[in-house]
């Protein structure tokens, strides 16, 4: 698919943004700022193209023209960035095809993967896996994996933008 190979030559060193606080940079899309969408029982802030809105039924999904975001959390006790990744590429549904692509990413300064579909993967669906800077407690149970998932061309504009609340 030439979407994914487009999206792979993005990837090539990927560090997405400094260490920094909920205070966010203005980043713009096609000249405009993109809106903060900000998620305290996530512990994150993250900024999304103009016009998505909540998607009908979901309090962790934003969608609009030209894909989505979701966000949810990975309790991941006990395993390595890659290997909480790993788990994710690799679940029986297989929404990234058979032979999906890991790479590592630094996300506001923390570690984690990118999974993209495989080359030639008719899916739109990319998700990234990122070691909070500390546990985030939700509805009394800890996770250690913030996870968000987008369309290919949307999930690296959005993982720039993206800025965990309270600091690291």
């Amino acid at each position: 698919m030439r979407k994914a190979a487009v999206a792979l030559a993005l990837l090539a060193p990927l560090v997405l943004s400094a260490c920094g606080g909920p205070a966010v940079a203005t980043r713009k899309h096609h000249g405009l700022p993109r809106p903060v969408w900000t998620l305290p029982a996530y512990g994150v802030a993250l900024r999304h193209p103009i016009g998505w809105k909540p998607a009908a039924g979901y309090l962790e999904r934003i969608e609009g023209k030209g894909g989505y975001v979701a966000v949810n959390a990975l309790q991941g006790s006990g395993l390595t960035p890659r290997a909480a990744a790993l788990g994710q590429a690799t679940q029986s549904l297989a929404p990234f095809g058979p032979d999906p692509v890991l790479r590592r990413a630094t996300v506001d300064g923390q570690p984690g993967y990118v999974i993209l579909p495989e080359a030639g993967q008719a899916g739109d669906v990319a998700e990234a896996v990122v070691l909070y800077p500390k546990p985030q407690t939700i509805s009394g149970v800890a996770y250690r994996y913030l996870v968000v998932t987008s369309t290919p061309q949307e999930i690296l504009p959005i993982l720039r933008g993206l800025r965990f609340l309270g600091g690291h």
